[in-house]
């Protein structure tokens, strides 16, 4: 099964719920920090003009009547922020302090409404630059209007606008780091329980899960390695229970075959039909006997009594043996193909534990399929393979999956009229694994089945 990618997994969807909602809180922030400070700058600005259009105004109204200036140099001396344009109306009269602000640059609204006897102010552009202009009705009549930049406060907006559009931004990868380094103590515990239960589903029942100190995670652990410890006694129960039978019936079983010797002895004495059942007998004698032997093989594996002996094993030449040896022994003739690269490659295995697994898979084809059509020997840059085919019909896809199970049979005709008793490639699995390797079941190109037997490579060789 494909790992899942990071968003979907527990610790990434809780870090990416903490991001949004920081993102979230984030852009709130920002907005409610836009809003309330540029109002404040804004209303700070518009105070402080007023006061100020407002003195110069009334010092205007004082020295109207004043002999010795003119409206000109009366204007020219009222204290002004820099850049800021005062104008006075006088009738149709307009002096400005300014080359550039003039009559014409004020808006009609504003003019109108002041020289109509009403304050007011408005924001407008002149020469693309946004400004402020007030104005106040003056006593004598006309109007006193003063416009002032409002370039600093476009650039504090700017200035502030980049502030917090960059530090909302900068929340994003923030939240991520600080999200996934605080699932990550959260999740631990999990991470536990899960690495507990895939140790028990290979096979390791001595897993445990250990708490270290977490309460939260005691409750799970006691409940856990409770039912771990139940479910290993059962499994040691049951794994006694069959040795002890198996080995009960080794005595049996030895007592029928010195009969049987004895009866074959006798066999060209015995009549037609005697001849045959004893041939019967002999084959369900000797399917009985193999039962034994997986029984107790499996009873010894399930109570964890044998070790697998590993050591450098040149593949090639044990595959070439184990056919021979079946060969010799009655077995069908079964061509070996090596891959040129396959010759010299060797493995970390257990020689009995392989024989056994090539001894299994070449009957398994025999007993199942038709016979097998060929077994082959291939390297790969990390592994080795030996791939088994066969002559039979293959195996659906649905079914792949059982026939590494104990006492599995397939559903199809050929697999139907088996006389095997369904341990033998349960025992190819269980062998493989305990060698540090895979085995699977595949469609062979040339239509039937193939069992492919995984293990990893040696880069050292085998000592000739």
């Amino acid at each position: 099964m494909r790992a899942a990618r990071w968003p979907g997994t527990l610790r990434g969807r809780a870090t990416l719920a903490f991001t949004a909602v920081a993102v979230a809180l984030s852009i709130v922030l920002a907005v409610g920090v836009w809003l309330g400070v540029s109002r404040y700058l804004l209303v700070g600005r518009e105070r402080a003009t007023l006061a100020q259009t407002t003195a110069n105004a009334a010092q205007v109204q004082r020295a109207s009547g004043a002999a010795g200036l003119s409206t000109e140099q009366l204007l020219s001396q009222l204290p002004r922020e820099t850049g800021s344009t005062s104008l006075l109306a006088d009738g149709d009269r307009w002096i400005t302090t300014s080359l550039t602000v003039g009559r014409a640059d004020i808006p009609a609204e504003l003019r109108q409404a002041v020289l109509e006897g009403t304050p007011a102010r408005q924001r407008f552009d002149v020469d693309g630059q946004t400004v402020l202009g007030i104005g106040l009705p003056l006593a004598s009549g006309g109007g006193y209007f003063e416009v002032f930049p409002l370039d600093e406060l476009d650039h504090t907006y700017r200035v502030l606008a980049g502030v917090l559009a960059g530090a909302t931004l900068a929340v994003v990868p923030a939240s991520l780091l600080v999200g996934s380094w605080a699932t990550r103590p959260t999740l631990r515990p999990l991470d536990r329980v899960a690495g507990a239960a895939a140790a028990i589903a290979a096979g390791d029942l001595s897993a445990r899960i250990d708490p270290q100190g977490d309460p939260s995670l005691v409750p799970i652990a006691r409940s856990f390695n409770a039912t771990v410890a139940a479910l290993e006694e059962r499994v040691r129960s049951d794994a006694r229970f069959a040795a002890d039978v198996s080995h009960e019936l080794r005595s049996p079983l030895t007592t029928i075959l010195g009969s049987l010797a004895l009866l074959e002895a006798y066999a060209d004495h015995l009549p037609a039909d005697g001849r045959e059942g004893l041939e019967l007998l002999r084959a369900e004698v000797s399917r009985f006997e193999r039962l034994v032997a997986d029984l107790l093989e499996i009873s010894r594996a399930d109570a964890g009594a044998e070790d697998a002996v590993l050591e450098d094993v040149r593949l090639a030449d044990l595959v070439t043996e184990s056919l021979s040896r079946r060969q010799t022994t009655g077995g069908p003739d079964v061509p070996l193909v090596v891959s040129p690269d396959g010759r010299a490659v060797v493995v970390r295995a257990d020689k009995r534990r392989l024989e056994r697994v090539v001894s299994n898979l070449v009957e398994n084809a025999e007993k199942h399929a038709g016979g097998a059509t060929a077994v082959r020997v291939e390297a790969g840059p990390a592994e080795a393979r030996v791939l088994v085919d066969d002559a039979g019909p293959g195996v659906p896809e649905e079914e792949r999956s059982r026939v590494f199970e104990r006492f599995a049979r397939g559903h199809d005709t050929n697999r139907a009229r088996s006389d095997g008793a369904g341990l033998g490639l349960s025992l190819v699995a269980r062998h493989v694994r305990a060698m540090g390797g895979s085995v699977a079941l595949s469609e062979s190109p040339e239509g039937g089945a193939r069992l492919t037997v995984t293990l990893p490579r040696q880069e050292v060789p085998c000592d000739d």
